[in-house]
């Protein structure tokens, strides 16, 4: 079996849209959420480098992406972990509030985005699309310093049959797991 960090070339578009798993499809939006971010945060960079802001916009452009940003990311977030088996207990320990909370705060959009179907939601319907996307973000666009440029695709369970991958011990590992990153 291949190890999750040896290169794996895998063209999302290729693979059958019902072979993307709900923790696939969550965790491809969460991606393409983050680049959407990222761009958001380096136009601001660049406004504010270029210094085009007339008075005011630093703190009008600064709040618009703290409100728009930071809400539904986070959303974003805890419905791919619910759909990876995460609890509310955990979710409310790393969101610094009560299981009762984050469900309460959360578990609405989580039943929202399990009741979607592919009509409703573009990553279900164009799974493999928004995939690649993401993938050319990941490997292209240098978005974090520790990337390792390693493609999303590789490691979906949509791919698991031609990676190796085994996408039962990679969720029950994850379920246990925090990013070193996140802990900080």
């Amino acid at each position: 079996m291949r190890s999750e960090t040896d290169p794996v070339r895998v063209d999302p578009r290729e693979l059958p849209v019902d072979s993307f798993t709900d923790p696939d499809i969550a965790r491809i939006a969460m991606v393409r959420m983050a680049e959407s971010r990222a761009q958001n945060y380096g136009k601001f960079a660049q406004m504010v480098s270029e210094d085009l802001a007339q008075s005011g916009d630093y703190a009008r452009q600064a709040m618009r992406l703290e409100n728009s940003v930071d809400a539904l990311f986070v959303q974003c977030a805890v419905i791919a972990e619910r759909v990876r088996g995460t609890s509310w207990e955990v979710i409310g320990e790393a969101t610094r509030m009560s299981a009762a909370e984050a469900e309460a705060k959360w578990g609405g959009a989580e039943a929202r985005w399990r009741r979607a179907s592919r009509a409703d939601n573009t990553y279900r319907k164009q799974p493999g699309v928004h995939a690649a996307a993401a993938d050319r973000y990941l490997t292209t666009n240098a978005p974090h310093q520790f990337s390792t440029g390693r493609p999303l695709s590789a490691s979906l369970d949509a791919a698991a049959h031609l990676t190796g991958r085994d996408a039962a011990a990679a969720d029950h590992a994850f379920a246990g797991a925090s990013c070193t990153h996140c802990s900080r």
